[in-house]
Formats: structure tokens, sequence, C-alpha cells
């Protein structure tokens, strides 16, 4: 009898397998950027060391400059103790908002999520999906870094307390 072999993981080996195509530094997006730092965690809030993160940030397609792998799209990882960065379009007069999937051991799809930018210090005004609970909307929203002011910082909770909002696509 022939029975269906159920998904399981045994990485991660996808980071190894991709580690070519992450980035590792600021490419000159051809634009003014900022940068998004954080970390990747547990449910016990520890940090995932061997993440793998994809951004995609549609308006920059808009701006594409030359010699661009793909523009809009990066690949980061968390071998770093968990930590991530990654660059996005500076908030101007709006919310910049970039689409975010996490890829990470036990995990046997990745996860979607989005990060809101905001252009002020008034993270109220984000116009998260009006689909995301008010009170977890805060997920969503990388707030700006005291000491510096072109760093935003958003961690990504994959489940327990203070959980990262993630859709289904």
């Amino acid at each position: 009898m022939t029975r269906l072999t159920p998904s399981q993981t045994i990485g991660p080996f996808f980071l190894e397998g991709l580690r070519w195509a992450t980035d590792s530094a600021p490419r000159d997006f051809g634009l003014p950027v900022v940068r998004v730092t954080g970390k990747v965690l547990d449910g016990n809030g520890e940090p995932v060391p061997d993440a793998l993160i994809e951004v995609w940030q549609p308006g920059f397609v808009a701006h594409a400059y030359p010699g661009a792998r793909l523009p809009g799209f990066q690949r980061v990882d968390t071998r770093r103790g968990g930590r991530f960065e990654f660059w996005v379009e500076e908030p101007r007069g709006t919310t910049t908002v970039a689409h975010v999937t996490i890829f990470a051991r036990g995990l046997l799809n990745g996860l979607f999520t989005r990060v809101h930018v905001p252009h002020g210090d008034d993270v109220a005004d984000v116009a998260v999906p009006s689909a995301v609970p008010v009170e977890r909307r805060d997920t969503l929203v990388a707030r700006r870094c005291a000491s510096h002011a072109r760093t935003f910082e958003w961690d990504i909770r994959l489940t327990g307390p203070g959980e990262t909002v993630f859709f289904d696509l």
C-alpha cells in the first residue's frame, strides 16, 4: 500500500544552500534608505540564529537601479545571535511597507508578514490593515531607534506572547 510521506524539517540546510544569495552589506539603492534591524525570536524569547528572511518592497521596482539583481528584493540571515538588518526606502510623507517572509528550523513553510516603517514618530498614524486586531497591530510597526535617526527596530516573534502577526497567502 502506498502512503504519502509527511513533511518534516531536517535543516536548516536552506541557509547554507542560499548563503551566496544573502545580503551582507548595504548596496547602493540609488535612493534614500533607512535601516531596519532586530531579532528573530522563538516562543521562549530566545534568538533564532539560523533563520533566513526575504524582504520585498514593491515601491523599489519603480526606482530600479543599474545592475540590480532583483529591484526591491533582499535576502538576509540571522546567524549573528538571531540579529538581522535590511534596508527600506526612506519614508517621505507616508509609511514605507515591506513584505517579509521568514524561513527557520521547525517551520514547514515560510511565514508571511509585513513591516511598516513610519514617516514620523507617531506610530498611531500607521495604516495597518483593518483585519489585524488593534491590540496586535504594533507587532507590524518598526520603531525609530533613539540613538540612530536612520535606523528602525523591529523584532519578529515566531510564537508566544507578543507573536508577530502572520498572514495566510
